[in-house]
């Protein structure tokens, strides 16, 4: 075998393997994004539950700083009342 035959076949194997290599590259790349979308799938319930449950929080959080403020209020009422007309001691 001479060095041209010798070189003529490195090149083949260095072609081959090229070739292999960008096809494992390309079924990596597919199966990556294929773990993407199913990734995503599964933590779309999640994320809805959670923005359901934080919308809730935050009903309950307005609800109550709502009866807060009534109640503040109502006592600033009672001091002022009180402050008008002060009991008999």
């Amino acid at each position: 075998m001479n060095t041209d035959e010798r070189l003529q076949r490195i090149e083949t194997a260095i072609e081959r393997l090229t070739t292999n290599l960008h096809g494992t590259e390309e079924r990596l790349t597919e199966q990556m994004r294929d773990m993407q979308t199913e990734l995503l799938k599964a933590f779309l319930p999640a994320h809805e539950q959670a923005r359901s449950r934080d919308a809730a929080l935050e009903a309950r959080q307005n609800a109550v700083e709502t009866r807060v403020a009534i109640t503040e209020t109502r006592l600033a009422e009672i001091e002022k009342r009180l402050l008008l007309n002060p009991p008999a001691a």
